[in-house]
């Protein structure tokens, strides 16, 4: 079983926020230089693993698959762009997926069916050792689950269900209500099947998606070093909406209280942060393209358009 190199490049990534080296995890690799940023490129299953477990066992969190599978949602928004644009239907967004998982990520596996009012996507991993088939099932789930949301229109929201009898650490991560339930299923009403996933959605991840990764990449003076890598764990886990510092800080293995003294040592707070990603995103949608001020709002998380209104009246003219 061939796994694509880049999801290795992925937890390289991830490893850093934990105080992992690249190099330390190479070790696992039957080639130490591999270019693991090549889409061509793959590693086997036995490897990918090894990777995986080294990272789950240093960093002692029983909810690694889940902040895992929030964290490459940045690094997702490209591919579902790429689904919500050839496809017209739930049907076939969820082949493509499929497709995707089969090629490039086969340790999960995605079946559908139709059960009362319901069209049920269950996730299903064959591994036998259940922790570590939960944390792979985890990470599929908010990919699948968060990147879905992007497409669908508010009428169609996903009800979610999971096997665990401790729900709460899902709930806040994926700020969404889940129940209990007999696997890692996302249930749609059943009426999606006639309807055509929602364009509109699509819009915002094209005008967001280039500047998300310009950001990214950007060397900002204001910025040390541990709180640049908040900053690249917030950009990261933007859907396209800011995360709240509640999710952000269970990325790393700090208490809130560490997190916050630490960022003020360096000048800043997570509200300084969020509040210049904002700015940032706001500028950047307002210039030269026609958003309508309400839907800038909700892409950057503002409830009500006053909100966002009064945030850019105090930003005034410093644009970034």
């Amino acid at each position: 079983m061939k796994i694509s190199a880049l999801h290795i490049a992925n937890l390289f990534d991830y490893g850093l926020y934990h105080g992992v080296s690249e190099s330390s995890l190479r070790s696992y690799l039957s080639k130490h230089d591999l270019d693991v940023c090549n889409p061509q490129n793959s590693v086997s299953e036995l490897e990918f693993l090894a990777v995986f477990k080294a990272l789950i066992f240093h960093s002692d969190n029983p909810h690694f698959g889940l902040n895992y599978g929030c964290y490459l949602n940045i690094k997702a928004l490209s591919f579902i762009s790429e689904i919500s644009l050839n496809a017209s239907s739930i049907e076939q967004a969820t082949l493509i997926l499929q497709e995707y998982l089969n090629v490039s990520f086969p340790l999960v596996s995605i079946s559908t069916k139709e059960e009362g009012a319901y069209y049920v996507l269950q996730l299903n991993c064959k591994l036998e050792d259940e922790t570590i088939r939960n944390h792979l099932l985890d990470i599929a789930y908010c990919f699948i689950f968060r990147e879905l949301r992007l497409m669908l229109s508010e009428e169609f929201t996903p009800k979610l269900q999971l096997p665990y009898a401790n729900i709460s650490p899902y709930s806040i991560q994926l700020n969404s209500k889940i129940e209990n339930g007999p696997k890692h299923q996302i249930l749609l009403d059943k009426n999606i099947l006639k309807t055509e996933i929602n364009k509109k959605k699509v819009k915002e991840i094209e005008y967001l998606l280039p500047k998300f990764m310009l950001m990214l990449d950007k060397k900002n003076k204001d910025y040390r070093a541990f709180s640049l890598q908040v900053r690249h764990m917030t950009l990261n886990m933007c859907s396209p909406e800011i995360p709240t510092f509640k999710q952000v800080s269970k990325q790393f293995p700090l208490s809130d209280r560490t997190i916050q003294r630490k960022l003020t040592k360096e000048g800043l707070s997570f509200r300084r942060i969020s509040d210049d990603i904002k700015r940032e995103l706001s500028f950047y949608l307002m210039k030269g393209r026609q958003i309508k001020t309400q839907d800038i709002a909700y892409m950057l998380g503002y409830s009500e358009s006053s909100a966002y209104l009064h945030a850019v009246k105090r930003w005034g003219d410093n644009a970034p």
